[in-house]
């Protein structure tokens, strides 16, 4: 199952590189009733943000996604973060437009590729950045940003890999977003603070639109620093 809103989407864009180009908010959700799925991605979507990521991580992820597909045409769908062999074929079957990989091994990349959906493997270290640029890829995940060392190790990234760029994930709080996003090697910050456990269960939707819109707020060029690494 494919739709059209990504191809639509770059076709806006003035020079479209990548799903990096789409947002510099990349909002992932996880929930354990799929029925939850759509009016989370419209208060999502009613913030401005134009995407979602569903998290794998349980059975209900699939479902979700398809809920998505379906009754809220309006955002990009996609599935994260991808690590088993069978899951980039099921989230394409259930409506995803994009894929974003906690791994980066060639296998994954294979399974990717053969989905013919846009996607991003995942990285944690320079060795591992390499190989996928010599693989043809410029775009990837920076998997556990806080964990693997921040700031610091994009800054290493950039000194060893300066023609890759990140979409950071991982142990990254609100207000760390001005700083992922004013290093010139990151194009976009995965959130997963945007639908709070809470406001899913007392179906708080207006809640999960005010997080969202403070997320793209403090993501906007206006609000970040450029700098140099």
């Amino acid at each position: 199952m494919s739709r059209t809103l990504l191809g639509a989407r770059f076709g806006q864009m003035k020079e479209p590189r990548s799903l990096l180009d789409l947002s510099t908010v990349m909002p992932v959700i996880s929930l354990t009733d799929a029925a939850d799925a759509a009016p989370v991605a419209r208060a999502i979507e009613r913030s401005g943000v134009p995407l979602i990521l569903v998290a794998l991580d349980n059975p209900v992820g699939y479902a979700a996604i398809e809920r998505i597909a379906a009754e809220t045409p309006d955002i990009i769908v996609g599935a994260a973060a991808v690590t088993d062999m069978d899951q980039p074929a099921r989230a394409r079957d259930a409506g995803a437009e994009f894929l974003v990989a906690g791994v980066g091994h060639a296998p994954m990349r294979d399974a990717m590729r053969a989905t013919e959906l846009p996607h991003l493997p995942g990285v944690s270290n320079a060795l591992q950045a390499m190989e996928l640029l010599d693989d043809g890829y410029t775009d990837m995940v920076l998997t556990s940003a806080g964990a693997a060392g921040g700031m610091r190790q994009l800054k290493t990234l950039a000194a060893f890999t300066p023609a890759a760029r990140f979409c950071a994930t991982e142990g990254i709080r609100p207000g760390d977003l001005p700083r992922y996003l004013s290093a010139p090697n990151v194009g976009c910050v995965v959130a997963d603070w945007l639908a709070p456990v809470d406001a899913v269960r007392r179906r708080d939707w207006d809640r999960i639109q005010r997080l969202a819109e403070v997320a793209l707020k403090l993501s906007t060029p206006a609000v970040t620093t450029v700098r140099a690494l």
